[in-house]
């Protein structure tokens, strides 16, 4: 008759590997290794093994088809399943086809499921299986053209009807000992340990300082000298022997339930024989036990482990607040009880750029104490009050919710120090990305063009659904303006828009619907910036802006609003970049981050003006101007004058357009009628002049004029000198004729 298999944890054991195709992208576990005799079916829903198949990185495991073949030694699928009922051992894929090429043999094609909210996919096989032969049951995967790991993986020991011997883990021991708890004896069938020894030895140089154990079924404890209302038994000094322990079984034992022993050894080492990290061996035999030997221990000093518990680190989007991606967890663990020094204050501490908002602790052990403060940059946190009771090692998980700068991107660490450890630990615990990634051309501007055009921008989402439905993201330049709007399409994935306008030199995308797929890609083209006198040289980075949740009272992005921070998130908002929490009407000690202007291309926008050292202006054309005349010569061609110059208070007056336009094209002149300004670019030389002001201004200098700028039908007129000056020329090369009343430039 079949029997039914007991779990038994025996850890995850990779018996071989077969080499990685180039596309492997999963991570591939097994969910636990039972152990069973020949014939028995694997086929418990509590015990039963599942090979689990994780992508690496998200999006690794696609949502396409994948195929992959699975073989299986010292076992056989389960022959109770028909074809279609192989297909239930799946999950995490649709439309599952299970096609049977041996007893042995499957091969599993399907689509594989999408996770959502940045949740790792993966594919998920049941071990429903009956075991065949004595040794070790393995499964193999053959990726075939699939993205899926190669490799082999034990999920069942098939024994014969010994009992066998396993350990969970290594435990690390320091000089003054630890206790072994997790030595395992487990019959294969009733009666197999009745009547002999079982004899455990350690390696040369450590030593038993006590050793009992517990046996299940309890009453069963009496045949090794216990108490069958505990089921716990003690193992007498005399029969401890330095490195061997001797245990004795009674005879009498009458049953058709087989035993499971859980021993635990206290066990330490000759610090003047044993290193740090020697291992300590413990073989187990004796009547009806395989021999065996294990790795139960490693010699350690002082310390403790500060980790990410999560076997894939969590990703989180720089700036965003999403409730499925702002949480890690981290487990600390001393090596060696009484590692963690009691009574110490420890701090935990983040990058600049990471921000913690709250902190969870659950499943402490020998620890006591839950009190903790947050200094005020909110990245790092003091533990006061911690004790451990010095009984065992002591361990706590930490779950951090963490808001992220959106400049910040790169590996997020957190680094424990303080008296409570022996020295600094850092452990990475996420990795942060922008969510949305910005191209754009850069353009050198000349100061005063009024409709400057600059170059293209392109924003790119991380993944589909960054930039969600009534979001509305603002780009603006740098202490700039926006002139005029500009084109706004979409070249790439679903994402709809709503309205594109410039508002305050800021332009403004608000989206209708989001991108379900594919990442949505912006274009943004025809861009123009209004310039001004006053603009420093330099260069100027484009921005972005939420300008969907703006508090034009306070000026603040808000997260979100409620009574208290919920560390499940349910009423987060879902804007693209946040700066502050809220709690009620009080804000919250815990800011996020000012994301109203978020730096995406630093020298997007490079202003030429004042602070040249070299003038690449070169006055080529020698200009005679007569007062009264109707014409100009430009290197003795004549111009026509609509406003001839003349004499006022005392200076010659030169008309500034007719002037400047005769240089042969070289020189360009703009009026701005509401500033009543004359702007005059002339190579790298930048003029500005103000009607009714005695001030110039030659690339952002103030220069002064020796008349007023005025106007005189309809036409800006400036003195002589003060032209010559403009364009570059010295005294010598301004010239005035008074019997002729001629003005010469050259």
């Amino acid at each position: 008759m079949k029997k039914k298999v007991a779990l038994l944890l025996a850890g995850v054991m990779t018996v071989g590997m077969i080499p990685m195709s180039a596309f492997a992208s999963t991570t591939n576990r097994m969910s636990n290794v039972v152990t069973g005799e020949e014939d028995d079916y694997v086929a418990d829903k509590s015990s039963m093994p599942v090979l689990r198949m994780y992508e690496k990185d998200l999006n690794d495991l696609t949502t396409s088809h994948q195929a992959f073949q699975l073989d299986l030694t010292n076992a056989e699928w389960s022959d109770r399943l028909n074809n279609d009922q192989l297909k239930g051992i799946v999950e995490g894929m649709d439309d599952v086809k299970i096609t049977k090429l041996s007893s042995k043999s499957i091969i599993v094609e399907g689509n594989v499921k999408s996770q959502g909210n940045g949740k790792d996919n993966y594919v998920a096989v049941k071990m429903n299986t009956q075991l065949t032969d004595n040794g070790e049951a393995t499964v193999t995967i053959d990726p075939m053209d699939s993205v899926i790991s190669a490799g082999t993986y034990k999920f069942a020991t098939v024994a014969d009807s010994s009992a066998t011997v396993t350990v969970e883990k290594k435990k690390d021991v320091s000089e003054s000992g630890a206790t072994l708890k997790n030595i395992v004896i487990k019959e294969a069938s009733a009666g197999a340990l009745e009547g002999g020894k079982l004899k455990l030895k350690l390696s040369s140089d450590w030593e038993f300082t006590s050793v009992e154990g517990t046996v299940y079924p309890t009453k069963y404890a009496t045949y090794f000298g216990g108490d069958a209302t505990t089921g716990k038994f003690t193992v007498s000094k005399d029969a401890l022997d330095n490195e061997d322990c001797t245990i004795d079984v009674k005879d009498g034992l009458e049953s058709d339930t087989a035993m499971t022993v859980t021993i635990a050894a206290a066990v330490k080492y000759d610090d003047d024989e044993v290193d740090p990290g020697d291992i300590c061996e413990m073989t187990v035999s004796g009547a009806g036990v395989d021999k065996t030997t294990l790795e139960v221990a490693t010699a350690v000093t002082y310390g403790v482990t500060w980790e990410a518990e999560d076997k894939t680190l969590p990703v989180f989007y720089s700036g965003s607040m999403d409730p499925d991606q702002d949480t890690i967890k981290v487990h600390l663990e001393e090596s060696v009880k009484n590692s963690w020094l009691t009574d110490r204050k420890t701090k935990i501490t983040f990058p600049d750029g990471v921000r913690v908002l709250g902190v969870e602790t659950s499943d402490k052990k020998h620890v006591t104490g839950n009190e903790f403060t947050i200094n005020d940059d909110a990245n790092e946190l003091t533990f006061n009050g911690w004790e451990t009771d010095g009984k065992d090692t002591a361990e706590a998980d930490f779950k951090f919710q963490l808001s992220i700068a959106p400049s910040f991107t790169g590996d997020i660490t957190a680094t424990i120090t303080g008296k409570g450890v022996d020295e600094d630990i850092t452990a990475v615990v996420g990795t942060a990305v922008a969510p949305l990634t910005v191209e754009a051309t850069s353009t050198d501007a000349i100061i005063d063009y009024r409709h400057t055009a600059i170059g293209d921008i392109t924003i790119t989402e991380a993944e589909a659904g960054v930039l969600g439905k009534d979001k509305t993201l603002g780009v603006k330049v740098e202490d700039l303006e926006f002139d005029d709007d500009p084109t706004v399409e979409v070249v790439s994935g679903d994402l709809k828009i709503d309205k594109v306008d410039v508002d305050g030199g800021v332009i403004k995308i608000k989206i209708k619907s989001e991108s379900a797929k594919t990442p949505a890609v912006i274009k943004i083209t025809n861009c123009e910036l209004k310039m001004d006198r006053t603009i420093p040289a330099g260069s100027y980075a484009l921005k972005l802006t939420a300008t969907d949740t703006w508090d034009d009272d306070d000026k603040k992005v808000v997260a979100w609003d409620g009574d208290s921070f919920d560390m499940d998130g349910d009423d987060k908002s879902d804007a693209i970049f946040q700066n502050s929490i809220t709690s009620g009407d009080k804000e919250d000690k815990t800011p996020l981050f000012d994301s109203r202007n978020v730096t995406v291309v630093k020298d997007y926008v490079n202003v030429v003006t004042a602070g040249r050292d070299q003038d690449d202006s070169t006055f080529t054309t020698q200009l005679k101007v007569t007062i009264g005349g109707n014409e100009m010569y430009a290197n003795d061609k004549a111009i026509a004058l609509d406003v001839p110059a003349y004499i006022s208070n005392g200076y010659t007056m030169l008309p500034v357009r007719a002037v400047t336009e005769a240089l042969s094209g070289s020189a360009i002149v703009r009026w701005d009628d509401a500033t009543k300004t004359v702007t005059i670019t002339f190579g790298s030389r930048v003029i500005n002049m103000t009607v009714g002001s005695n001030v110039m201004v030659i690339n952002g200098v103030n220069v002064a004029m020796q008349a007023k700028c005025e106007i005189t039908d309809s036409r800006a007129f400036i003195p002589l000198r003060d032209m010559g000056y403009a364009l570059g020329l010295n005294d010598d090369k301004i010239a005035w004729d008074d019997a002729t009343k001629t003005a010469t430039l050259n």
